[in-house]
């Protein structure tokens, strides 16, 4: 049952703020390094006005939820309220003051914002504070951009009506579920009253039964689910103090890596038919659940429109239901690229990540997928195709020469700029019939944060293998000899800007992967991402040619220690036995999840008793300090014995042994662990160490092939700056 039900008055949030004193503080001390820090007051016997639902200069959807707090040392009897005005009018009763509540301190939601900057202006008995607001439509953009156009809806499909304007917005819904006796989701009746037999769930407000509120909304122009415990649905009001809610918001982020140009569906964990919120494992803990579309990697593979989306729904869900203690991601495979660069580019979003199928970024690995493109056609010609599957899988550098085959046949059309949109044929790129279609390739899908060619008018494309020897270390090995080394070199071409295979190789320019770099589309460890805990659960199925090798989050492990010059005291790593997870939406079973959960919940536990903010200079001493055994790193051998603690992954450790560390076709290449650069350093031809012996004439081939040379990974690569700064806007 869906119906239009109000969210509960505004004065249900100001209870919640004072019932969270501890969120709120949190949150303050989670915001952004670059931009505004969220008060605007400076002297010492000023107010201090603080947006607490969002930053400030990124307000969405006409209301701000505000904080007022009287300078150090002052305190009242509360026998006034502060004069709230926003732009010179005066807005009574915005702010209260609940009984519970730090006698210095005010809030409120200050709602109907212009469009645009406003100022909030706070007076009280001869002191005076302001806020500049900056407020952007509900269906953005807010700093991802101009939007993406064409751009279609889904909300029929997911069952939600038609929308009701151009970008997709629909009114919102609620719907209320329950969990039966037999353990089955079911709507409540019309009167929503709670059935007998209804589970019931220990919460932190005592037992209550299992019965979950969801709203469905259109945020970002993507659509947005939040469940929350709602035991008393008939009331008017949700009430978070008997709700059950357990003070956290467990935030979901979708897998896959598409271009879809449309408002998406949700890619996580559900029961066909059922919101992607309603978990019962996660809402039973007290958890209130969301998500958005925009989510979902396989939507738009899209870090930054991802992190635009999640912080507006998080604003919403801080403006209707309350600040949240922590905010904490989950999700795997693209759902793990979201959450590291999120936490990396937009600090103060999430405050801890449950990761599974652990992936560092796309543009890191990029070069590794569409090299197995190349490599596979290369198979397909006479030279190439008297390789053996061994020869292929060293050529490769996965486990298996079928982890190639899974790469070209999930994710290689993002080099193809006429597949892969889910547009009507008319309005997708074609060289001929369409020249100024949409493209559908990852870079034209996400033009704003790529920036454009001029010389084509289409997306910069970092791509880049102008210096790599494919199959080296092969080579070294022995597993293929000079000759094959040679001829598959000449025969691996490159992508030419409509994703067709081209005999010349490819140059990424400069500044394009600078760009990249700076901005912080390669996970580095800059902003949060080495400050908060991050459980990552790692599934082995190398063997089987799943795509989630377990390499990556050892990658991500080695960026995190040259981001803090030691020890990643924020990262645990977890290994488990498994099979295939391509088109898992988490990447692990959810029992592995609720562990990790438990372990993070622990953690932030331990880490809120210290005071500790993600901005002081001795955190990662904090997370080192606070680390609970629960969170240690762990590895379940195939025989289920589990070992954890420091030294686990050590070389020649039995997890080291059961579980080894494979590749990629650059990591066959040469190219290290951490994989950062797109375009490597040359080197001459000569310089190239081998073990085996090249003749005159094939070094005059791969001369060739290499005429400026080939790579040369004692040097980091092109383009590899550090990240420059948080909260990058690209409007």
């Amino acid at each position: 049952m869906i119906d239009s039900a109000p969210t509960r008055p505004r004065h249900r949030v100001r209870v919640l703020v004072g019932l969270l004193a501890v969120g709120l503080v949190a949150l303050a001390a989670c915001s952004g390094t670059e931009s505004s820090s969220g008060s605007d007051s400076g002297g010492a016997d000023e107010l201090r006005v603080t947006a607490l639902s969002s930053r400030p200069e990124f307000v969405s959807g006409g209301d701000v939820l505000v904080e007022v707090r009287l300078p150090d040392g002052v305190r009242t009897d509360r026998s006034s309220t502060p004069v709230l005005r926003v732009g010179g009018a005066e807005r009574p009763g915005v702010l209260v003051a609940e009984p519970d509540d730090d006698p210095s301190v005010w809030s409120g939601l200050v709602e109907d914002l212009p469009d645009g900057p406003s100022t909030i202006t706070v007076d009280w008995d001869g002191r005076s504070g302001s806020l500049e607001v900056t407020n952007h439509p509900s269906s953005g953009p807010v700093f991802s951009g101009p939007h993406q156009e064409p751009f279609v809806c889904t909300t029929e499909e997911l069952g939600l009506g038609a929308p009701v304007d151009d970008d997709c917005s629909i009114e919102p819904r609620y719907v209320w579920h329950h969990v039966d006796a037999s353990g089955a989701w079911r709507p409540l009746p019309e009167d929503r009253v709670v059935p007998a037999g209804t589970r019931t769930v220990e919460t932190p407000a005592g037992p209550v039964p299992l019965v979950v509120r969801t709203e469905a909304r259109t945020i970002d122009r993507g659509v947005a689910w939040i469940s929350v415990l709602d035991p008393d649905p008939t009331g008017e009001d949700w009430d978070p103090g008997s709700s059950g809610w357990n003070g956290d918001l467990l935030y979901r982020f979708g897998g896959g890596c598409g271009t879809s140009y449309s408002q998406g569906s949700p890619l996580v964990l559900s029961e066909p038919g059922l919101p992607p919120t309603l978990d019962e494992s996660l809402l039973s803990r007290g958890y209130a659940v969301a998500t958005n579309t925009l989510d979902t990697f396989q939507v738009h593979c899209n870090d930054v429109l991802s992190a635009e989306a999640a912080a507006m729904t998080k604003e919403h869900f801080v403006e209707r239901y309350g600040v949240p203690g922590h905010t904490i991601g989950e999700g795997g495979s693209g759902g793990a690229i979201q959450q590291f660069l999120i936490a990396q580019n937009y600090p103060g979003i999430l405050d801890a990540s449950v990761i599974g199928a652990p992936f560092p970024d796309a543009m890191s690995m990029a070069p590794g997928v569409t090299d197995c493109g190349l490599l596979d056609a290369y198979y397909d010609t006479p030279e190439g195709s008297v390789l053996t599957a061994e020869q292929r899988t060293a050529i490769n550098g996965h486990a298996t020469d079928e982890t190639c085959r899974s790469w070209v046949a999930t994710f290689l059309e993002v080099v193809d700029p006429t597949v892969g949109c889910d547009l009507p044929e008319e309005l997708v790129y074609d060289p001929v019939l369409r020249p100024d279609g949409a493209r559908c390739t990852l870079q034209d899908s996400s033009v704003n944060v790529f920036g454009r060619d001029p010389a084509t008018g289409f997306a910069r494309r970092p791509l880049d293998n102008t210096g790599v020897v494919y199959g080296l270390e092969a080579f070294r090995s022995g597993s293929i000899d000079a000759e094959q080394l040679v001829a598959l070199n000449e025969g691996v071409g490159s992508y030419d800007v409509d994703g067709r295979i081209q005999s010349a190789r490819s140059r990424g320019a400069t500044e394009e992967l600078e760009l990249l770099a700076r901005s912080g589309r390669v996970l580095q460890g800059a902003g949060d991402s080495t400050r908060i805990p991050v459980v990552a659960v790692n599934t082995y199925g190398d063997p089987t040619g799943d795509i989630h090798d377990r390499w990556r989050i050892f990658s991500v492990r080695d960026r995190f220690e040259r981001a803090v010059g030691g020890e990643a005291t924020g990262l645990a790593v977890w290994t488990t036995p498994g099979g295939n997870l391509v088109g898992s939406a988490l990447g692990g079973d959810v029992s592995e999840r609720d562990r990790a959960l438990d372990a993070v919940a622990e953690w932030l536990a331990a880490l809120d008793a210290t005071g500790s903010a993600t901005t002081d200079d001795d955190r990662s001493q904090r997370l080192a300090e606070t680390r609970p055994a629960s969170a240690a790193d762990r590895c379940v051998l195939p025989d289920g014995t589990e070992v954890s603690g420091p030294g686990v992954y050590d070389e020649g450790t039995p997890c080291a042994e059961a579980y080894p560390l494979a590749g990629d076709p650059r990591r066959a290449a040469g190219q290290p662990l951490d994989g950062l650069a797109a375009r490597c350093e040359l080197q001459p031809v000569e310089s190239l160490e081998t073990v085996g012996p090249l003749g005159p004439v094939q070094l005059d081939r791969l001369r060739a092939v290499f005429p400026d040379g080939v790579c040369d990974y004692t040097r980091p690569g092109v383009g590899t700056v550090p990240v420059e700064g948080t909260w990058r806007s690209y409007g």
